[in-house]
């Protein structure tokens, strides 16, 4: 099966992942196929004309093939890269391995959040969580943990609460928190910080202090 990385509003569009995997399996598909084995699908010429015309489809001699090439190589790949990927695929392995490095700014201070992530963007990062947020994309489970706390947050906002926290870790090795805060409760979720037997917060990150960089 095809999978897409990183999708735009045409690739992300149930109907184009359906159509695509179609065309991988058959050949020599003309549009009378296509409306036969899609019948359900509304608005069925009109989307298909639109993937002709941004070139993720071919039609030639009035028969439809796939007009992109699948990833056959991580060479120049980035984490925003639009990715087609056949799952089945040695590439598609090496690409699920592959680690790709985040940095979160705010306006508030000169703090960077450093954090990794695979392609998928899945995994509980505060890069990822406002990634999908911003991008609509589902969350996943671990993610959900995390949204069921913070829900819909403007990034600037939270990121300007949770790196004044983090930043009393310049002063000290310990930090007490005595009023309930989501935004700390955030970064103990995330494994970013963590409570000590005396109720202090102590800092899991990898923190440079000339930089003002905190690394996961």
């Amino acid at each position: 099966m095809i999978k897409i990385y990183n999708g735009n509003k045409l690739t992300r569009q149930p109907f184009f992942t359906d159509l695509i995997n179609y065309l991988q399996l058959h050949d020599d598909v003309t549009l009378r196929q296509i409306k036969k084995d899609f019948a359900a699908v509304k608005n069925l010429e009109r989307s298909i004309e639109d993937y002709v015309q941004a070139g993720y489809i071919l039609r030639e001699n009035k028969r439809y093939s796939n007009a992109f090439e699948l990833l056959k190589n991580l060479d120049g790949l980035t984490l925003d890269s639009q990715i087609f990927v056949d799952d089945q695929s040695s590439i598609y392995q090496e690409l699920q391995a592959l680690t790709f490095e985040t940095c979160l700014s705010n306006r508030t201070n000169k703090a960077l959040i450093v954090e990794k992530t695979s392609i998928s963007r899945d995994s509980l990062t505060l890069s990822n969580y406002f990634f999908k947020l911003k991008e609509n994309l589902p969350l996943s489970r671990k993610q959900e943990t995390l949204y069921r706390l913070l829900g819909d947050v403007n990034p600037e906002y939270a990121l300007k609460y949770m790196t004044s926290f983090l930043l009393k870790f310049g002063r000290k090795e310990e930090v007490a928190q005595r009023r309930p805060d989501i935004f700390v409760q955030a970064l103990d979720l995330l494994g970013y910080i963590e409570k000590n037997t005396e109720d202090k917060y102590q800092l899991k990150m990898t923190f440079n202090k000339d930089s003002l960089t905190f690394t996961s």
